[in-house]
C-alpha cells in the first residue's frame, strides 16, 4: 500500500513539472504578445481614425494596461477605462514612457522572463534591452494577469 502511494505521488509531481514548464512558456509568449500590441499601439497613432480625435491618442492602448488607481475594488484587478479623465492621463503617460524608451530601438530585444508574486498577484517580468542615443538602456515591464489576460501593471 506505501509504495502504491508512494508510486503515485511521485507520477503526479513528475507531471506536475512539464506543465508548470509549459505553463511559464505559455505565459512569457502571451506577456510578449501583449508588450508587442503596446508597443505598436504607442508607436503608431493612426491620426485619420475618428476616435483619435474624439477620444485621444491612445484610447486603443487602455484594455492593456492595469488600473492603478485609488478605487481598491479594482486597483490592480481591472483595466483602464480611457473615458476616465485620470485613467486616461495615467494611459497616455505609459504610452509617452514607452515610446521615449524601447520604442526609440526597433531592434529590442527580451533579455529574461521571470514571476514574482506580490500582494497584487504574480507579476510576469519581461526584462527588455534596448540602445538610446547610442547607449543600452534596460527596462522592466510587470505584467498582471487579469481574467485571463495579461496587462502591462508596471515599467522600471
Amino acid at each position: 500500500m506505501k509504495a502504491t502511494y508512494f508510486l503515485t505521488t511521485l507520477l503526479t509531481m513528475i507531471m506536475m513539472k512539464p506543465l508548470k514548464a509549459q505553463d511559464n512558456h505559455s505565459d512569457s509568449l502571451n506577456a510578449s504578445i501583449v508588450l508587442n500590441k503596446l508597443l505598436t499601439i504607442c508607436k503608431n497613432v493612426d491620426f485619420a481614425d475618428p476616435k483619435v480625435k474624439d477620444s485621444g491618442m491612445f484610447y486603443k492602448a487602455a484594455p492593456y494596461i492595469v488600473y492603478r488607481g485609488e478605487d481598491k475594488k479594482r486597483a490592480w484587478k481591472d483595466f483602464a477605462n480611457y473615458n476616465n479623465q485620470s485613467e486616461k492621463k495615467g494611459v497616455d503617460e505609459i504610452c509617452y514612457k514607452i515610446n521615449s524608451t524601447v520604442n526609440q530601438d526597433s531592434s529590442y530585444k527580451i533579455i529574461k522572463y521571470f514571476t514574482e508574486k506580490e500582494s497584487e498577484g504574480i507579476w510576469h517580468v519581461l526584462m527588455i534591452a534596448y540602445r538610446k542615443k547610442g547607449f543600452e538602456k534596460k527596462a522592466a515591464f510587470a505584467f498582471l494577469k487579469i481574467n485571463n489576460r495579461f496587462g502591462l501593471g508596471d515599467i522600471d
